[in-house]
C-alpha cells in the first residue's frame, strides 16, 4: 500500500514539466510565426512604399507629358491659324498679280493701238495735204481773176495750215506722252487712259485740300520739266494747251473751305496750273477745269472706286 501511494504521487508530479515544455514550444512557435509575420509586413511595406514612390514619379511625369501635349496643341493651333492667314495672303497677292498683269496687257494693247493710229493718221494727213495742194493748184489754174476764187484759195490754205498744225500738235503730244509715260511707269496711283494721264488726288493733295503737298510738287515739277523741253520744239504759230482737269468722288463736302465738290476740283486744277507756271511753263499754254463728281471713271461705291474717281487728269491738246 505505501508503495502504491508513493507511485501515484510520483506520477502526478511528473506531468508539469511536460506541460511546461509543450507550452514553451507553442510559445516559441507563436513567437516565430509572429516574427515571420512582422518581417513579411515590413518587407511588404517596403515594396508598397517603393511602388507608391514609383507611382508618384509616374504621375509627375504624366503631368509633364500632359503639359507638353497641351503646349504642343496650342502651338499647333497657332501654326494652323498662321498657315491659314498665309494662304489667304498668298491668294490675295495672286489676285493682285493677275490684276496688274491684266492692266499691263491693256496698257501694251493701248500703246500698240496708239502707234498704229499715229501711223495711219500721218498717212491720211499726208494724202489729204497732197490732195489739197493739187486742188489748190487746179483751182488757181482755173480761177485766177475773181474774188470768189481768191477767197476759195485762201480758205483752202487756211484749212491746209490748220491740218498741218493739228498733225504737228499730235506729234508733239505723242512725244510728251512717251516722255511722261517713262517717268510715271509703274508708279502707284498713276494710270494711263488713251491720251490722258490720270493721277490720284492723294498724290498731290491732302483730303479736302487744294494745297499741293511736297510729294505733289515733285510730281508736278517733273511734268513741268517735260513740257518745257517740248515748248522749245513747238513752233510759236502752233496753238496748243495742256489741260489740267480736276475730279472728285460722289461724297458731298460738309463744312470747310469749299461749298461743293465742283469748287474743290476747280481749285485743285488751278493749284496745279499755278505751280506749273512757277516752274516756267507759259501761262498761255495752260488751262484748268473742274468737273466735280460729274465724270466718274468707276461707278462703284467702295473705297477703291472712290479713290479712282478722286483724280487729276493731264492732256496735251490743240487750242
Amino acid at each position: 500500500m505505501p508503495f502504491s501511494r508513493r507511485s501515484k504521487k510520483n506520477e502526478q508530479v511528473d506531468i508539469w514539466p511536460g506541460f511546461v515544455d509543450a507550452l514553451s514550444t507553442v510559445l516559441l512557435v507563436f513567437i516565430f510565426v509572429l516574427v515571420g509575420f512582422i518581417s513579411s509586413q515590413i518587407y511588404l511595406s517596403g515594396i508598397i512604399f517603393d511602388k507608391d514612390s514609383s507611382l508618384a514619379n509616374m504621375k509627375s511625369k504624366l503631368s509633364e507629358v500632359c503639359a507638353l501635349l497641351s503646349s504642343e496643341k496650342s502651338t499647333s493651333a497657332k501654326l494652323t491659324s498662321e498657315n491659314s492667314e498665309l494662304i489667304k495672303t498668298i491668294s490675295e497677292l495672286n489676285k493682285s498679280i493677275q490684276t496688274l498683269q491684266g492692266m499691263l496687257d491693256q496698257e501694251e494693247s493701248l500703246l500698240k493701238k496708239e502707234k498704229s493710229e499715229k501711223s495711219t493718221l500721218a498717212e491720211k494727213i499726208d494724202k489729204l495735204t497732197k490732195r489739197l495742194n493739187n486742188a489748190l493748184i487746179a483751182i488757181a489754174a482755173e480761177c485766177k481773176n475773181t474774188e470768189e476764187q481768191k477767197r476759195l484759195i485762201e480758205t483752202i490754205k487756211k484749212e491746209n495750215i490748220k491740218l498741218n498744225e493739228l498733225f504737228k500738235v499730235r506729234l508733239y503730244r505723242s512725244e510728251f506722252f512717251d516722255k511722261l509715260r517713262d517717268i510715271v511707269h509703274n508708279k502707284k496711283g498713276i494710270r494711263i487712259a488713251g491720251d490722258r494721264f490720270i493721277f490720284q488726288s492723294e498724290l498731290f493733295f491732302d483730303s479736302a485740300s487744294d494745297e499741293l503737298s511736297e510729294p505733289g510738287k515733285i510730281q508736278v515739277a517733273e511734268i513741268a520739266t517735260i513740257i518745257k523741253a517740248i515748248v522749245h520744239k513747238i513752233p510759236k504759230k502752233i496753238r496748243w494747251i495742256l489741260r489740267v482737269d480736276g475730279h472728285t468722288d460722289i461724297r458731298p463736302i460738309t463744312g470747310g473751305k469749299f461749298a461743293s465738290n465742283w469748287e474743290l476740283s476747280s481749285a485743285r486744277a488751278i493749284a496745279v496750273v499755278k505751280f506749273l507756271i512757277e516752274c516756267g511753263v507759259p501761262p498761255k499754254n495752260l488751262a484748268a477745269t473742274g468737273f466735280g463728281e460729274n465724270h466718274p471713271v468707276s461707278q462703284g461705291s467702295s473705297q477703291e472706286d472712290l479713290a479712282k474717281n478722286r483724280r487729276i487728269e493731264l492732256k496735251l491738246d490743240e487750242r
